[in-house]
């Protein structure tokens, strides 16, 4: 897997506050680290690339990053976000033995989502799995055809996961459930109450407005 897919990057010596001319650039700042690298590795990918790549590709798929001098097999580890602009601002790249297991969160996608009854609730957005780096998968999808009535779940035991990787969270934690509506508040029926009321009136009102252009 990690030689179909690619994501280049560059040499990084700028380091500190000064790496806020970086993002000015377009670039984010990033560092390579894990058990095969000897000294973390300071990179900068575009943002505008990466953005595109980890949303196709999100954290639990191995690649290969290359920068001018090296090349590795990583995983997503961490992106962190500023969290007024929401723009990335830092990503920690991680190197796996890709001949060992690791523990990794995968997302889970609720795909066949169906008329149902009730408030369909998605409890459980990621999963841990075990496996080796390049069976790792970019998400588990869940079919959801079968919730139909309140008190459907899916369970993480239901979850099939693809050959090599095994299933490390709670089997009887919950991943999506149908629950009933919940009953509105005294404060939010007495709002409708007073909307309800505000529309019967507008009609009155316009006709008396009317009413009263006619008698001028």
């Amino acid at each position: 897997m990690a030689d179909e897919l690619i994501l280049m990057a560059e040499p990084r010596t700028i380091h500190g506050k000064k790496v806020k001319r970086l993002r000015r650039e377009g670039l984010v700042p990033g560092v390579v680290y894990g058990p095969v690298v000897n000294e973390t590795v300071s990179v900068s990918v575009s943002s505008r690339v990466f953005s595109k790549f980890y949303m196709n590709h999100g954290h639990s798929t191995i690649f290969t990053l290359k920068w001018d001098g090296g090349s590795q097999p990583v995983l997503i580890r961490e992106v962190q976000i500023d969290p007024v602009r929401r723009d990335i601002i830092h990503i920690d790249f991680f190197a796996p033995n890709m001949n060992v297991k690791l523990r990794q969160s995968v997302a889970v996608a609720l795909h066949n989502v169906g008329d149902h009854e009730g408030v369909l609730q998605h409890v459980l957005n990621e999963v841990e799995v075990e496996a080796l780096p390049a069976d790792l998968p970019a998400e588990l999808v869940v079919d959801a055809s079968g919730l139909a009535a309140v008190g459907d779940a899916i369970h993480v035991r239901d979850l099939t996961a693809p050959q090599g990787v095994e299933l490390v969270s709670d089997p009887d934690a919950v991943v999506a459930s149908l629950v009933a509506e919940a009953a509105p508040t005294a404060e939010e029926e007495a709002e409708a109450a007073e909307a309800a009321e505000a529309a019967e009136e507008a009609p009155a009102e316009a006709d008396a407005a009317e009413s009263a252009e006619g008698e001028d």
